[in-house]
Parts: structure tokens; C-alpha cells; sequence
């Protein structure tokens, strides 16, 4: 079966209360996948770039595989992923600017 996968770049972080408080969160979904060995929301690379060949101005980006393709969707969409999302406000571009892409791989 393939994995699924989460792929999140961050270009501009415009309300640090807002994006630390989705943090939290985000972390603590990451931290019971791997406390109750799912082996769902495994983080493969989170970090700034090495190089810059294209986005000058991408400050952060995220690798995260799951099981399979629905994993991430049902994760993505799982009460406790809207609940961090929420964290950003009704209009997340003011909070952040960033990317999220769900692909299978």
C-alpha cells in the first residue's frame, strides 16, 4: 500500500501568538502518534532549508508520512487537526502564510 503524505511550507508568520498556539497543538497529535506507536504522523524533515533555489523567502518546511493516502486525509480532517487550524483564527492568511499539500507517494 503507498503513504500518504503531508507537505507544509511556511513563508511568513504574521501573528506568533496565534501560529505558537497552533504549534502546541500540532505538536501534541504528533506526540500521541508516536507515544502510542501507530506508526501514523511519523515526521521525516522539519526545518529551514539548505538551499534556496526557488520561494527566497521560505522560512520552514515539514515532511509528514502516514500509513496511506486516507490517513492523512482522516487526519487532516480529524477533530483534533481542525482544533490547531482553528488556533490561526478565521482567516489563517493573517496569522501565516504557508502551504499544506496531502499526497500519496
Amino acid at each position: 500500500m503507498s503513504k500518504g503524505y503531508w507537505n507544509g511550507q511556511v513563508f511568513e508568520i504574521k501573528n506568533e501568538e496565534k501560529w505558537n498556539n497552533y504549534l502546541v497543538k500540532y505538536f501534541e497529535i504528533e506526540k500521541n502518534h508516536l507515544e502510542n506507536n501507530t506508526g501514523n504522523f511519523i515526521p521525516i524533515f522539519a526545518g529551514q532549508p539548505k538551499e534556496k533555489i526557488q520561494g527566497a523567502n521560505l522560512m520552514f518546511a515539514a515532511l509528514v508520512e502516514f500509513n496511506s493516502l486516507q490517513d492523512a486525509i482522516d487526519c487532516y480532517k480529524s477533530e483534533e487537526y481542525q482544533s490547531a487550524l482553528a488556533e490561526l483564527g478565521e482567516k489563517p492568511e493573517e496569522s501565516v502564510i504557508r502551504n499544506l499539500s496531502i499526497f500519496e507517494g
